[in-house]
Order: C-alpha cells, then structure tokens, then sequence
C-alpha cells in the first residue's frame, strides 16, 4: 500500500524551471472504457474496430496475432449499424453518457481533493484518448500522477489493457511525470460501502425490501479461456459481490450473480443475467433488483442492455426489473475514490465493526402488519368520483380544510405528541392541499373503552375545537381505513382523478414520519404494499390510461392563459415540497425546460430521499439551500427570473409587495408568479405594475374543470369502474404482504364512525353521493355488466 501524498501548501508555482516539493502540482487520471463521438454508423464502426482489433480483448491463437486488426474491423462493419441503434436510445444532450458522466466523476472528485491537486479522465478507446490527456496533463504541470482505472475488479481487457495503453503512450512520448497506479480496489471499504448504501438507498426510494425483492448482481462477462490463463476477474468480482451483499445485509439467498454482454461462439462465464432473469420472472418473483457491480459509471450495458433488452424479459411474467444505477457521482463513491488516490485502497475487513450492515433485521424479515388495528382520522376535500365502492366519508370546504392544515414544519412535533399520549403506534399524517388525514394503529391490548378513548385524544388534537367548532370528522377503522387509504393512493378519492402525484405525497409523509421517528415496519411494510397494489391495479384495469398530474394541468392553464413558454427564460422554484418536485419534473420532461435555466431554493436537510429526487429532477439546474425564504439570495434570485414557482407549505409569505419594487422595474421585463402554496406565499401584489399572479385558489379551480372534463369521458369511466371493482374485491379477499391478525385476510366491514365537534357549523354534512355520482355509478355497472372492460 502507499503512503498518502502530503498536502501541498501552495499551488503550483514556477522557479528556475524546476518545482520545489511543497508546491509540487499532483493530478489524477481516471481510465474508463471508451465510446463512439456520435451514435451513427460511422463513428460507431470506428470505435468497434478499434476496440475489438485490441489483443487483449480478442485473443487469437498464437501465430494469429497479425490478424487481430483486421479481424476487428471486419466485426466492427457488421455491428456497426446494430449498435448505433442501440446508441441512439441512450445518447443524451451532453452525448455519451459514460463520457458526460465520467466528465462529472473527475469534477466532483476534484472539488474533495486537497489543494493543487487536478483530475482528469481518459478513455481507453475513443477520445478523449490516453495519449492526448496525457499531453494535456503534462502541459498543466502536474508531476506526480495517480491513475485510477475505474474498474475495481482486475481483468485483461479492462484494466491490464488500460495501463498497458499508459505505459506505452508514456515511453512513446517521454513523458516525465512521475506515475503511480491503483489497479484493484474490489475489497476496498469504501468502495463497498458506497456500493452497499446506492443499493440501500435505491430500494427504499422504491420500497423494496428483501421479503418481496431479489436482488441481482449482474456483471460483465469474460470467456472462460482468459480465466483458465489466470484472470482473477471473477474471483474479483465474487469477493465484491460477497462483501456488498454483508455489508447491505441483504439475505444471501435472495441475490443471485450473473454475467451479461456475451458475444461470439467461445465459452463465457456463467449463468447469463438474461437465463438468470428468466428463471426468476418465471419462477414467480414480481420485483428484481439489478446492481451492475462491475460498472461504476452507466453506459451502453447498463442503460440499453440491462435497462431496456433486459427489462423485457420479465415483463410477459408479470414482473418488475428494477435498476440500480451505476455509483457515478454517488457521494460516497467519491469519498471513497479520494480515500483511494490519497492512501490507496484499504480492505473493508479492516473497518472492523463500522462494517455492520446496513439494512436491520427486520427489514429483512416479514412483517404482520394488523389491519383491523389500522385507524384513520381526517377530512379532506371531496373528490370527482365519489364514494363510489369505498367507505362512506364526510367532506369539508376549502376554509375547513385550511384550518386545521398543518405547515410541513409544524407536522413532527404534532405527530410525535399524537404518539407520546400512548394508545396509538407508528403514526403518520397525509397533509396536503387536498386532505388532511391521520393513520396509525391502534394498541391491540386496548379495549373497546379504552380505544375509543385514544381516538377522542387524537381528533381533539388533530381538530382544537376551538378552529373546527361544528367540523365534521371522519373516523375509519380496520378494512375501511385500508380500503379507503388504497382508494386514495389509487387517485380514486382525488380532486383531480387518477393523479400520480398522491403517491408522491404519501412517501413524503413517510419520510416526514421517519424524520420525526413516529414510523417503523408496519408502516414501512403497508406503504411497499400500496405501492405495489396500486401498480398492479393500474396495469391489470387500464386505470393506467389516465395518468393525470396536478402541476401539468395547472402550468398548461398558465401557459395558455399567459402565453408564457416554459422553455425559455428563467424559471425560480422556491420550496423542496413534493409540489416543487412535481413541477421540476413537469417544465423538464413536459414542457422541455432546459435545466440550466432552473432554479431550485429549498430550506431543509443537506441529505434524504425527498432532497435525492429534487436533485434528479433539477438535473443540471442551479441549486440553493436557504436557512428562511426571508434570505437576501431569495429577493435576488426572483430578482433575475422570468417565472417563479413557489411550492411552499408555510403560513408566512414569502414575498412581500412593499418589496418588490425594490427587486426590479417589471414594467420593463415582467414578472409571472405561480403560487401552489394553500396558506399564501406573496401579500400585498395582486396589483402590481408587470406583475402576474396565478394564486392556489385560481389553479385550483382550473385544474377542477379540467377534471370534469376528464370524468366526462366514456373511457375514463369505464376504467373507473374497473379499478373500483378491482380493490374492492381485493379487500375483499386480502393480500400476501398485508394481513389480518385473525385470519390472515384484509377484511372490509369494519365499523367506521363519525365525530362531530360541538356546535354545528355544519349543518347539513355531504355524506352522501350525490345525484350526478349516482348516475355516473349506474352507468359504471352498466359498462361493467356488458363485459366492456379494456
């Protein structure tokens, strides 16, 4: 192992043609594999030949060597055209994405390096070539050169290739900088720490957990010839896997190890990921992980063979191909790359007892979670279906509901109180702009008395009688709570019908939870099953059809109304709500935002799932965490936009009109302002010369009508009832994750009640459906009776 470089204590500096040791310049080259410049047959045929005309990745018979190249270029004419095609489903804005990404791993690792320390990549085919980096790298005046080949398991074609193509360039050139590498770093702590949380932190975000997922490690493949000659790749990448699966604590016998990227008629390792993927959809497994272990960047083979070709084999089986992304610019994979270059690698069995794992036990055992202790208490806005199959509830209005919201910062203290009085476990809270509604499970050794008890505590504490006097509040337990918190994942209970964003909204009130510590398995484990539910709802109805989103229908409205292009100008959006990601992902992906024209201010946690998926969805857009919206750097960059987008949840507004004349002269550029915040986030510029505001209540009224529109469609109502039909008869009959104390089963049925607070504000409570629902119903059963279902 070697010693770590010293820190420099200056930069580089020039004396008398010669570097004095303090003011050394030291740089990093990573080698990646290589790529075509463009995804046309052209380029795609160049690099192949190149490629596959390299000895180390061919290997013919002694006394064939001549024949390499020309070998390769005669591959290379036949699966040129093939592979551009694959290329072209991958390519990006920035190109190739193993370039663009290897380009952002050498910046992110240099923003964590000491000073006067430089990183560079190369790739092996390709450009940027090692020969030109190097001439690059000796020009900037680096002296001292670590390479790090970015594969941490050995192999000839790989590894061995690259540094052969270092060493050479090196001699070739004469070039004098003083080079040392790190060519195998599979057991490296860090390296396996940070492929152990990627896979951790990737199966929460989608709920996946090892009682219904298994986890596959797939890796490229190498003919068995080069193993027989004494390649230590799958030894490497045996150890790598073993180490990973410890590390994560993920059960030995749900993961499997397979080999992918086979071609020609020799003999390659064993099994191949496809055969593997096959024998598991087919074996009945729904949810597959895949961890592209030797990848530490994505490319071709993750993205097209992995994440496309291959997710079609389990498809027709009813399963779900999951993947893991390449490490790339993971935050822990470059800490442990700079770990790596400063003090070479270093084993994981040497952390010790920091090599723990990561996912507890009882994420890895089955959990029973008791549905008939499942309790909900909450009012929401009434939704453009109706009760349709589901409980019977009371709604309230817009000024009801506004009063007993809470603002996201105000919702931890409240549901650790609601936990702390004692009766209640593992409680979270669905507290949006559409409903404002408490779960949790009741204590099973209660009684009746002392149940009804518990609840009285929760509604007098959800609902001060003080600001909902006369607030009707709805009480459901048991089957009904989970038949009515499955009807309104499915978006069946909705304003806007059929909206994806609730689930959004639901893992954000999970985290929420967890934050504040009021969550554990039962929660974890009902939340997985909703999800998975409502997927298989979806695809096995058509309900899948009519995938609506909230911030679409009212930026479209906007854009329309105002003739403003999403594409173009500044866009400002202020909060790290899941509105705010909703909207990131609408103007990129929707509207064709360039990301560089983003920007995101958001208050709140450095790190955590609802700040990973701001990220993503910002992409390349600028990002600014705020300590308070009332900051200089939030005036000055409204200052600068063209459109601001406030997805906050807070009661204080945010911008002030006595202040925004301050901010510039809008008459002369205006200035639009969408405001998705319920509580108000301006005050006092509705009149404001230049300036355009689209407040809640006018968005929230447009996108009402949109869905109207929407339920008026024959189709729509015809999915509707199928997805109506399909949850109720799985209530009826239960589930494999989610079970009954009893029986085993998720029964519906169960008595739900209804509280109301003293003094009746309201009068006359809209519990039942009305005429038009009941129309809408009959002509549900209609559709339903004459077997139209798609």
């Amino acid at each position: 192992m070697h010693a770590p470089f010293a820190r420099p204590k200056q930069g580089y500096k020039e004396t008398s043609g010669t570097h004095s040791e303090s003011t050394r310049t030291r740089g990093v080259l990573l080698i990646n594999l290589g790529t075509p410049d463009a995804p046309d047959t052209t380029s795609v045929r160049k690099y192949l030949a190149e490629f596959l005309g390299d000895p180390e990745v061919i290997r013919l018979p002694s006394g064939l060597g001549w024949f390499g190249r020309p070998l390769g270029r005669l591959i290379a004419r036949f699966r040129a055209s093939r592979s551009a095609e694959m290329y072209r489903m991958i390519w990006t804005d920035r190109g190739s994405p193993l370039v663009a990404i290897s380009r952002d791993q050498a910046h992110a690792l240099e923003r964590v390096m000491p000073d006067g320390w430089r990183v560079f990549c190369a790739m092996r085919y390709g450009r940027p070539s090692i020969g030109e980096m190097l001439r690059e790298i000796e020009a900037s005046g680096v002296e001292e050169l670590v390479v790090v080949p970015m594969y941490p398991q050995f192999s000839g074609p790989t590894t061995g290739t690259a540094m052969r193509e270092l060493y050479t360039c090196m001699s070739s050139n004469g070039c004098a900088i003083n080079a040392r590498a790190h060519s195998m770093w599979y057991d490296d702590g860090g390296y396996i720490h940070a492929q152990a949380r990627l896979i951790q932190d990737f199966a929460e975000s989608k709920r996946l957990t090892p009682t219904d997922t298994h986890l596959l490690f797939s890796a490229h493949g190498l003919p068995v010839s080069y193993v027989e000659r004494g390649d230590p790749y799958p030894r490497h990448i045996e150890r790598s896997v073993q180490l990973v699966v410890e590390h994560l604590g993920w059960p030995a016998d749900r993961t499997s190890l397979a080999f992918q990227s086979r071609f020609g008629p020799s003999k390659w390792l064993t099994p191949g990921t496809n055969d593997v993927l096959r024998e598991l959809a087919s074996a009945g497994e729904r949810n597959i992980l895949v961890c592209p272990i030797s990848f530490v960047t994505d490319c071709l083979e993750t993205l097209e063979e992995i994440g496309i070709r291959y997710a079609q084999i389990v498809k027709p089986h009813g399963g779900t191909l999951h993947l893991c992304p390449a490490l790339n610019t993971f935050e822990p994979f470059i800490d442990a790359l700079r770990s790596i270059v400063l003090k070479g690698p270093n084993p994981i069995m040497s952390w010790g007892p920091q090599a723990r794992p990561l996912l507890s036990r009882a994420a890895q055992e089955p959990v029973r979670v008791a549905i008939e202790n499942l309790v909900m208490i909450g009012t929401s806005l009434k939704g453009r279906i109706g009760p349709g199959e589901g409980p019977m509830i009371v709604h309230t209005d817009e000024d009801g509901l506004r009063c007993v919201k809470r603002s996201q910062c105000e919702v931890p203290a409240l549901l650790r109180e609601a936990r702390d009085g004692g009766g209640v476990s593992e409680v979270w809270l669905w507290n949006t702009c559409n409903r404002f509604e408490f779960y949790g499970w009741l204590s099973a050794a209660d009684d009746d008395a002392a149940r009804a008890a518990t609840v009285d505590r929760l509604r007098k504490l959800l609902f001060p009688e003080r600001q909902t006097d006369g607030m009707v509040v709805n009480v459901l337990r048991g089957g009904e709570a989970w038949h009515h918190l499955l009807r309104t994942a499915a978006g069946l209970n909705s304003r806007l019908p059929g909206e994806r964003e609730i689930l959004d909204q639901l893992d954000a009130a999970h985290r929420l939870a967890a934050r504040a510590e009021t969550t554990g398995p039962r929660a974890k484990t009902i939340l997985a099953e909703i999800q998975r539910i409502e997927r298989e709802m979806r695809t096995e109805t058509g309900w899948q059809r009519f995938d609506a989103d909230y911030c679409f229908a009212s930026l479209s409205h906007v854009a329309r109304e105002s003739g403003i292009d999403f594409a173009k100008g500044q866009t400002v959006v202020i909060g790290g709500s899941t509105t705010s990601l909703g909207v990131l992902r609408t103007l990129t992906k929707r509207f064709g935002a360039a990301s560089e024209l983003l920007t995101l201010l958001y208050r709140g946690h450095k790190k955590g799932g609802q700040i990973k998926l701001l990220r993503k969805a910002l992409q390349h857009g600028k990002r600014i965490r705020v300590q308070s919206y009332e900051e200089a750097q939030v005036e000055r960059a409204i200052a600068d936009a063209d459109v601001v987008i406030f997805g906050t949840d807070t009661r204080e507004p945010t911008l002030h009109g006595d202040r925004l004349d301050q901010l510039r002269d809008f008459r002369k550029r205006p200035l639009t302002i969408i405001d998705f915040n319920t509580f108000g986030a301006t005050i006092g510029i509705n009149n404001a010369d230049g300036v355009r505001l689209y407040p809640a209540e006018e968005l929230a009224a447009y996108v009402a009508r949109f869905a109207d529109n929407l339920c008026s469609d024959s189709q729509f109502r015809t999915a509707a009832a199928a997805a109506e039909l399909w949850l109720s008869q799985y209530v009826r009959t239960g589930s494999a994750g989610v079970h009954d104390d009893s029986d085993g089963r998720v029964m519906a049925g169960s008595v739900s009640r209804r509280v109301r607070v003293v003094g009746a504000r309201c009068d006359a409570p809209d519990a039942e459906a009305s005429v038009g629902d009941i129309a809408l119903g009959a002509a549900m059963e209609t559709t339903i009776a004459e077997g139209e279902t798609p």
